[in-house]
């Protein structure tokens, strides 16, 4: 018998566990990019962003970098786009200023990806309604004001070794 796992549990920050430099993919991976996957409108996220802001301390920035590196060692846009998903769920819990630096990882990796970046975040802002406005308002900035570089971030390694790197 498989355990349905909720998204509040997926998400929860465990001190111990280091998330965010474990091996990827990791189950956990697997299972937040399935629950995030199907948040498909405003009234979705919104449940979401109540059991979230519940929970207070989450994975989710560590989860939108790991599902930047993901979707380009994986070529699998499905990351890049539960990715958005929790960008937003991370801005409805906090200040959307917050979002910025690992929006501009999801768009590099659109762009490796060859999509249009502009297209993607767009498409998941439109399906969440009101949630998806850090993902416009990101979208909107200046091209020089939306690179990795900008947010002090490098791409490093390449295929199942690709990451991307703070420098601050």
């Amino acid at each position: 018998m498989v355990r349905q796992v909720k998204l509040e549990d997926a998400l929860r920050f465990h001190p111990r566990e280091q998330y965010l430099t474990r091996p990827m993919p990791t189950d956990r991976d697997e299972q937040i990019t399935r629950l995030l996957g199907a948040l498909r409108d405003e009234r979705a996220i919104a449940v979401a962003a109540g059991s979230v802001a519940a929970l207070g301390d989450t994975v989710l920035s560590p989860y939108v970098q790991r599902a930047a590196a993901l979707a380009v060692r994986h070529a699998a846009p499905r990351y890049l786009r539960a990715g958005l998903r929790a960008a937003a769920l991370l801005a409805a819990d906090g200040d959307p200023r917050d979002v910025v630096v690992v929006l501009a990882l999801l768009w590099r990796s659109a762009e490796l990806l060859t999509l249009d970046p502009s297209s993607e975040f767009g498409a998941v802002a439109r399906e969440i309604g009101r949630y998806g406005a850090p993902l416009t308002a990101f979208a909107a900035r200046p091209p020089e004001a939306r690179t990795i570089h900008a947010m002090r971030y490098v791409e490093v390694g390449e295929g199942a070794d690709f990451r991307y790197e703070c420098r601050w």
